[in-house]
């Protein structure tokens, strides 16, 4: 709030006159509604506002190294020509980096009938994920139509099914409103009466 109240300070300065008018909270009904928003744990999509420039002014941090995922080692063999110590890994690398390309340095994976697809790390994945059974995209889909839809829109990692699966199951509301099994947890056993009905 100090930060918003520095902002505003400055902001009057520029200004010849300037008036504050207290708005009675009856009448300021945009309030009342973000009051009431964050009470409930379900946000309403039409009030949903993305805001890409804050207001204030944030220290700017930029990233020196980034950290190593499972695309590192296809990128640095793309880019430079370098190859993993170990015969059987650089062999390895070199089949498996065949299957991708390299564009402005971000890597796209090949595929037989569909588009190129840009690989993400393990954190964009998640984001990825989010978005799309939640938020804009959101249906909360099961695992293998998620897993279609995110391939449709064109992002790929390894293990996307597994990862996917792992995603769906954890989700609370598709936890909810699942299927019950009706399954038996064991099988019957059958008990032999010695007097039947005696």
């Amino acid at each position: 709030m100090k930060k918003y109240l520095n902002k505003v300070v400055r902001l009057v300065k520029k200004f010849k006159e300037a008036d504050f008018v207290q708005i009675l909270r009856e009448e300021n009904m945009e309030v009342d509604t973000l009051v009431k928003e964050a009470l409930v744990s379900e946000v309403m999509d039409e009030l949903d506002e993305i805001q890409y420039l804050p207001s204030i002014d944030f220290p700017e941090v930029q990233q020196i190294e980034g950290e190593e995922n499972w695309m590192t080692p296809i990128v640095s063999y793309l880019k430079d020509g370098k190859l993993l110590e170990g015969k059987d890994e650089a062999r390895k690398l070199r089949v498996r980096s065949a299957r991708y390309v390299l564009m402005d340095e971000v890597l796209y994976k090949r595929g037989f009938l569909q588009p190129y697809l840009r690989c993400l790390a393990l954190d964009e994945a998640n984001y990825v994920l989010r978005e799309i059974h939640k938020r804009a995209c959101g249906n909360h889909s099961r695992a293998r139509s998620l897993v279609h839809k995110v391939v449709r829109i064109g992002y790929y990692w390894p293990n996307m099914q597994a990862d996917v699966k792992a995603y769906v199951k954890v989700c609370d509301q598709c936890q909810w409103f699942s299927n019950v099994p009706r399954q038996l947890s064991e099988h019957l056993t059958p008990i032999m009466a010695p007097w039947s009905f005696a």
